[in-house]
């Protein structure tokens, strides 16, 4: 079948039950917390966005909203859209718990990333997190096209996606000869129903330029954070139950941290993050970071962790 003919998800299948099956711990801790337990993939394209006060964000497949909650938190004015009802409904939800008189900074529009209703540079940031993996490529396409038209000059796109398909379809079975005991396909029963176009760093590099941007794509490996994150009392009904108990103990951090340092990255780290921006405009100051004060930044998420921790937090 021609990629133009294959028709999107059905919105019906982010119902906000199924959402919450597959994300459910999660969401409420993030609720229980009152926005401050953001899980670790969140928290890390929250940095990226480097999101100020009067910044027009638009989050494009808003979810749950959590990150809607913290533009909106940081005094941005917010769009939130998604072609899912219960999607929406989660996130009006979650807004709820924002500071007392900004909740009108933020609106919900239900509309589809590939036309969007908005004018020509009316935001400069555009959040795209966990959405293309659900995107068919000629969606994408359309998608990013739409992006590069609303997004303003001096703005741009953050974008996160997993699973990283070289992890997939060659680290995975590397670990299985290690772990016997992991099943077949670390995918959850619900994944393959809808990640309809899973990235690696190229392909999306590639769809990037397609659309007309400028960027930079990169691999992080996240898993371990979440993992350490989520707490030794979780139990989950699909791949995390075997992996994340592994990912706690001290020798597999300490291998998983040795191979993020060499090409066997590639095939190890699971999360591709991108930002992208108009072409012949400078890239944007995040990009401009030191090695050194990532290492900080990584160091002082795990003390203050360990510190959670300590304190019964988890």
């Amino acid at each position: 079948m021609d990629d133009k003919q294959k028709t999107p998800v059905p919105a019906d299948r982010y119902s906000e039950e199924q959402l919450l099956a597959f994300t459910g711990y999660d969401y409420y801790d993030f609720i229980a917390s009152r926005g401050e337990r953001l899980r670790p993939r969140m928290a890390r394209a929250l940095a990226l966005a480097n999101i100020k006060p009067g910044l027009r964000v638009l989050d494009i497949g808003c979810g749950r909203g959590e990150m809607a909650f913290h533009a909106v938190e940081r005094g941005a004015r917010v769009v939130g859209i998604d072609y899912s009802a219960d999607c929406l409904s989660l996130t009006k939800r979650t807004l709820r718990f924002t500071s007392q008189g900004i909740l009108a900074s933020a609106a919900l529009v239900g509309a589809d990333a590939t036309a969007l209703p908005f004018g020509d540079a009316s935001f400069d940031r555009v959040l795209m997190l966990d959405i293309i993996e659900h995107l068919h490529p000629w969606q994408l396409d359309l998608a990013l096209r739409e992006v590069v038209r609303v997004l303003s000059k001096g703005g741009y796109l953050i974008a996160h996606t997993l699973p990283n398909r070289w992890a997939l379809r060659y680290g995975y079975r590397l670990l299985r000869l290690l772990t016997p005991t992991l099943p077949p396909d670390p995918r959850a029963d619900y994944e393959p129903e809808v990640h309809v176009n899973e990235q690696d760093i190229v392909r999306l590099k590639r769809s990037l330029n397609r659309a007309g941007f400028a960027s930079r794509v990169w691999l992080e490996n996240l898993t371990v954070d979440q993992a350490l994150w989520q707490g030794k009392g979780r139990r989950f009904a699909d791949i995390r139950q075997h992996v994340y108990p592994l990912l706690r103990r001290p020798l597999p951090r300490a291998i998983i941290s040795l191979l993020m340092h060499t090409p066997l990255k590639l095939v190890a780290a699971n999360d591709i993050y991108a930002i992208a921006w108009h072409p012949g405009g400078p890239a944007p100051p995040v990009l401009e970071r030191k090695p050194f004060l990532d290492l900080l930044e990584k160091v002082t998420i795990e003390v203050q962790g360990l510190v959670r921790k300590e304190n019964g937090s988890y």
